[in-house]
C-alpha cells in the first residue's frame, strides 16, 4: 500500500539510506517546475534528514512525459545539486517553499515556474 511504502521510505531514511523523489509527482509537457506534493516534505521531516535540492536543466527535451526511455542521447542536459535544506523542527510547507525556491532558481528561465507558482510558494 503507499501508507507501507512511505512507512518504508521514513524507516530506509532513518536508517542512513538515500531516497530520491521528485516533488512533482509527474513530468510536465513542457519542462517547466509544477506544484509540489507534500509527501516528500512529510517523509523527510518525521525521519528528521534533510533535503539536497536538485535541478535538472533540459531533460525534458530528451525525455518528454510521454516518454518512457529518452527519445535520443541527452545533451545539455545539466544537473545542479544544491546546498542541504535542515528539515528537523520547520514546518513541512516551509521547507517545502524554500525546496521549490531554490529548485526554480536553479533552472533556466524557460523551465522556471509560472509566476502565480513561485508567488504560491512564498517568493
Amino acid at each position: 500500500s503507499q501508507m507501507q511504502t512511505f512507512q518504508d521510505a521514513i524507516t530506509a531514511l532513518k536508517n542512513g539510506n538515500s531516497v530520491v523523489t521528485f516533488a512533482e509527482g509527474t513530468r510536465s509537457k513542457d519542462g517547466k517546475l509544477k506544484k509540489f506534493k507534500r509527501g516528500p516534505f512529510k517523509m523527510s521531516s518525521r525521519a528528521g534528514v534533510r533535503i539536497i535540492p536538485v535541478s535538472i536543466c533540459n531533460m525534458y527535451r530528451w525525455m518528454p512525459s510521454s516518454a518512457l526511455l529518452p527519445i535520443a542521447f541527452p545533451r545539455q542536459v545539466e544537473i545542479k545539486l544544491h546546498a542541504p535544506v535542515e528539515t528537523a523542527g520547520r514546518d513541512e510547507a516551509e521547507v517545502s517553499k524554500e525546496v521549490f525556491n531554490i529548485i526554480n532558481g536553479g533552472l533556466p528561465p524557460y523551465q522556471q515556474a509560472a509566476p502565480e507558482l513561485t508567488e504560491e510558494a512564498g517568493t
